[in-house]
């Protein structure tokens, strides 16, 4: 199955920091006006001719730029928790402050994508993502040829190269 992987357009977490939101909360955070126009040029290109289903992540910025997409192309849309981003505490126990995220992305950018085993912080792993990512899409390979995914900077860095992708950035892969 042909899979194009989609990074969110350019958000924006004014009106979660407005609402006192922090930790996972900020998640909720939408795209800026700009990132709309992103999202409107990026639901334009001929790639959605193919695509028989997106896929999205349940993150606020994913799901604003996959209605982008829907709205021009008119393809089923459905919301998948497997390709969320990135997650700086995968125990549950706490909540993350923005500071920690930080630190725990800084963590895991400098040990390539693994956790330190003396590490307070629980954060994902770069495998751990991959991981969770693969079996989400697998759940597709049998009904669907070819498949969009809005998702996240982060999980598409499993999938190639780890250079950073742009706001609305696609990359192409295929899962069996």
């Amino acid at each position: 199955m042909k899979v194009y992987l989609i990074r969110h357009s350019e958000p924006t977490y004014q009106q979660a920091t407005n609402a006192g939101l922090q930790g996972f909360g900020r998640e909720l955070g939408g795209l800026t006006e700009n990132g709309i126009v992103i999202a409107q040029k990026l639901a334009q290109q001929p790639l959605f001719e193919h695509v028989q289903l997106i896929l999205t992540s349940p993150y606020t910025r994913a799901l604003q730029t996959a209605l982008e997409i829907v709205r021009f192309n008119n393809i089923p849309l459905k919301v998948e928790l497997g390709l969320r981003e990135w997650q700086p505490d995968n125990t549950g126990l706490r909540t993350d402050t923005e500071e920690q995220a930080s630190v725990a992305y800084q963590l895991y950018r400098q040990h390539d994508g693994r956790r330190v085993t003396d590490s307070s912080l629980h954060y994902e792993t770069a495998a751990e993502v991959k991981s969770r990512v693969l079996t989400t899409l697998s759940n597709y390979a049998q009904t669907y040829d070819c498949i969009a995914c809005v998702t996240h900077g982060e999980v598409m860095r499993q999938f190639g190269n780890q250079q950073d992708i742009e706001f609305c950035g696609v990359r192409e892969i295929v899962v069996d």
